[in-house]
């Protein structure tokens, strides 16, 4: 969202609540998963159509590098151990 869809923080964490409230809020109950892939298809497709005005939109970016806005994303698991 920050990177391809060029969001601001502030708009990618309202996407991002909107999208795991619209996702998660049922849980299946059968198969794989904690969600329906087609729903989380179709959340992402009306989010890319809100900000680009096309729901098609490639999450590939084929511009040239110096036009790009780069990314990188990380995420870690804090443990904490309380006592010994």
């Amino acid at each position: 969202m920050l990177g391809r869809l060029r969001m601001s923080v502030d708009e990618a964490i309202e996407y991002y609540g909107l999208l795991s409230q619209q996702v998660f809020s049922k849980v299946k109950s059968f198969g794989d998963g904690k969600f329906m892939a087609s729903k989380l298809e179709k959340v992402i497709k009306n989010i890319i159509r809100n900000v680009t005005q096309d729901a098609d939109t490639r999450m590939m970016d084929l511009r040239p590098d110096n036009e790009v806005c780069r990314t990188c994303v990380l995420i870690t698991t804090l443990i904490l151990t309380i006592g010994s």
